[in-house]
């Protein structure tokens, strides 16, 4: 009997330990800002007809860009599935990786084509501060980008290969 309660008080600390153990949570963002594309609508001080035209171009954009994404995952998954295939077919994989490769690059594409439609509808002033907040977002995303590719790399170097 007693060894059943120093068994369950052990389990107790050591489920206690762990769970103080965890990386803290990141906080969330204040929920009194709002979203980027309405701060940017702010500062760019546009008209209602100009707001209109970059919604419409910001959800052409988000259609294309999310066709992209899903047939990009679509394509690694069939990659997984020919690695586990009893005879590996190393041309259906490389040609799969093109794919991938082209539809990243469409991604990029996509994207630059977007930040010229946008700026095609504004003023020469608007035009100024449209570039300023491109420059600024794009650096944003690539410290983002290095500080997710540390993390992995990191994550990766601890936990071993996945080959799964």
């Amino acid at each position: 009997m007693l060894r059943r309660i120093v068994s369950v008080l052990l389990l107790f600390v050591f489920a206690s330990v762990l769970t103080f153990a965890q990386p803290p949570r990141r906080p969330m963002p204040p929920t009194d800002m709002p979203p980027p594309s309405e701060a940017i609508f702010k500062k760019l001080n546009l008209s209602e007809a100009q707001e209109t035209q970059m919604k419409k171009l910001r959800i052409e954009l988000m259609k294309k860009q999310t066709q992209l994404h899903s047939k990009i995952q679509t394509l690694r998954l069939d990659i997984k599935g020919l690695f586990l295939a009893d005879k590996v077919d190393r041309k259906a994989i490389e040609s799969d990786i093109k794919l991938i490769t082209d539809s990243q690059e469409q991604l990029k594409l996509n994207m630059v084509g977007h930040w010229f439609d946008v700026n095609s509808i504004l003023n020469p002033e608007q035009q100024k501060i449209w570039k300023e907040h491109a420059m600024q977002t794009g650096e944003k995303m690539r410290a983002g980008m290095r500080d997710r590719l540390r993390m992995r790399i990191e994550k990766r170097i601890e936990e071993g290969p996945d080959f799964d």
